[in-house]
């Protein structure tokens, strides 16, 4: 069954903490103390890869770790992040290695693509994947709809028909944002949150210098974003 809600947990690490030993510090963290919640279908963590770029023209995220929560109701993440769990058990340890409140995106996730992943090779593929966080903000002048249209229409459908471009990629999903996160969590001006999964570094590489996106999808970008205040993080799904 589809989610009907997306939660996107964005974080930064304390300046005194080394990447390396905050991503150590994380994944304890999550070995010791995984999410579990009602309602919650599935989550995902992604550590930063620093100085691997993508998205053409948009600045590089300040975060060094993403979660991705999918779950079957709105209410059931609204209620987890409201939860006794979720203040005295999951985010105190957490926010020991921030900065400050992890920031947040949430909206009804859209499934554009996805690879078999029953199929052979799958293991290895999920070893290699790099994942790009796209965090966009609406061109001015846009409706939210309009914008959201356009992302999931138009743009969506243009990035996969590249030439090989399926063959790069292992999942795409959008999520508009229609509205701000729930208050325990820092504000951002992100419209929405997008998630693609790419085989490996050489295929995201190989993406992102491709005629396809230089000539058609950066300058569609512009037609319903504006780049210069969005921001894009990359990094390694660890599962």
């Amino acid at each position: 069954m589809a989610s009907a809600y997306k939660l996107t947990l964005l974080f930064t690490r304390r300046a005194d903490l080394e990447p390396d030993d905050f991503a150590t510090a994380w994944l304890a963290l999550e070995r010791a103390r995984p999410l579990a919640a009602d309602g919650l279908s599935r989550s995902a963590i992604h550590i930063a890869l620093p100085g691997v770029a993508a998205v053409r023209g948009a600045a590089s995220a300040p975060y060094d770790a993403v979660l991705e929560t999918w779950w079957e109701r709105k209410n059931d993440a609204a209620n987890w992040v409201v939860s006794r769990q979720f203040d005295d058990e999951w985010m105190p340890p957490r926010l020991e290695l921030l900065a400050g409140r992890p920031a947040a995106v949430g909206g009804a996730p859209v499934l554009a693509w996805e690879r078999d992943g029953e199929s052979a090779g799958a293991d290895d593929r999920a070893a290699a994947a790099i994942t790009v966080i796209t965090l966009p903000v609406a061109r001015r002048g846009l409706r939210f709809d309009e914008f959201a249209k356009h992302w999931n229409d138009v743009h969506t459908e243009l990035a996969l028909s590249g030439a090989g471009a399926k063959d790069r990629l292992l999942r795409l999903e959008n999520t508009p944002a229609p509205v701000p996160a729930p208050t325990r969590f820092a504000r951002t001006n992100f419209n929405g949150v997008g998630s693609i999964t790419f085989r490996s570094i050489a295929a995201l590489e190989e993406e992102f210098s491709s005629e396809h996106y230089l000539d058609r999808l950066a300058a569609d970008e512009e037609r319903f974003t504006n780049t210069e205040a969005s921001a894009v993080f990359v990094g390694r799904p660890v599962t």
